[in-house]
């Protein structure tokens, strides 16, 4: 079977067209993949940034409950028991309590209403007080309420909570 001239012609365009279709995606997702490292990049700095904001939240923080007692009478989460707590195993005592607070809104008894979810929100809203005790704010976006609770760090390294007291009000 022999194919005239005009028939290779679109043969050639056609396999020509596959090959450039093919070339134009090769490039694109090269590409694609090139801008996706890159916003991969991006992303775990913007994540490393993130944890380091969050860190010097917490230093700021315990800065500013030492100004707010500086007068007052112990007890109060000082250097001393902050000491005290790196010992028992916590290498960021305090942001290491309100993490853990915030991950255990089981705590709290009061169910959330209206389709809210009680729970501690608010980081500046944990109060550590000494090396035992912890005043929380708690909140489902319609009731909130605080409670006084003890901890104490585990064997494992883990914190164990009891909650001593809690009040609620509506928000």
């Amino acid at each position: 079977m022999r194919m005239d001239e005009s028939s290779k012609f679109y043969l050639i365009i056609a396999q020509s067209a596959i090959i450039g279709i093919l070339l134009i995606y090769l490039v694109f997702s090269i590409g694609d993949t090139g801008r996706m490292r890159a916003m991969e990049g991006q992303i775990a700095m913007l994540q490393e940034h993130m944890a380091e904001c969050l860190e010097r939240n917490d230093s700021l923080s315990l800065q500013l409950q030492y100004l707010r007692i500086e007068h007052a009478i112990p007890p109060f989460l000082d250097l001393k028991k902050t000491e005290y707590l790196r010992e028992q195993g916590l290498a960021h005592p305090v942001k290491e309590i309100r993490n853990d607070l915030i991950a255990s809104p089981g705590l709290i008894a009061r169910p959330g209403v209206l389709g809210g979810e009680m729970g501690f929100y608010f980081r500046d809203g944990i109060h550590i007080l000494n090396h035992r005790w912890v005043f929380a704010y708690f909140e489902d976006g319609h009731v909130e309420g605080a409670m006084l609770l003890r901890f104490e760090i585990g064997d494992d390294g883990n914190i164990e909570w009891q909650v001593l007291d809690e009040t609620s009000f509506p928000g």
